[in-house]
């Protein structure tokens, strides 16, 4: 006989339990949940391509480090998170 694994979930930190994941979250890809490995992906994952560790992540806001930097030095513009001069 064999015994089920049980799998823990968390609920998307993206959403906070809103209930309101789309299909393009990188976490949970709009189940509400995730299965954690103990990385995430950083906000700008697209740029970077860091996977971050999971208190980090809570920590920087959903960034690496290196992006936190430049997010917290006003170098990233806030509304499409591209790397832009001028938003001091």
């Amino acid at each position: 006989m064999t015994v089920p694994t049980v799998t823990k979930t968390k609920v998307c930190p993206n959403h906070d339990s809103n209930f309101d994941c789309t299909p393009f979250c990188r976490i949970c890809e709009g189940r509400q949940e995730y299965e954690p490995n103990g990385y995430l992906p950083c906000q700008r994952y697209e740029h970077c391509g860091a996977m971050v560790e999971e208190d980090i992540w809570h920590e920087e806001l959903g960034f690496c480090l290196d992006c936190s930097n430049l997010y917290f030095d006003h170098k990233l513009n806030p509304y499409t998170l591209e790397e832009e001069e001028g938003w001091d």
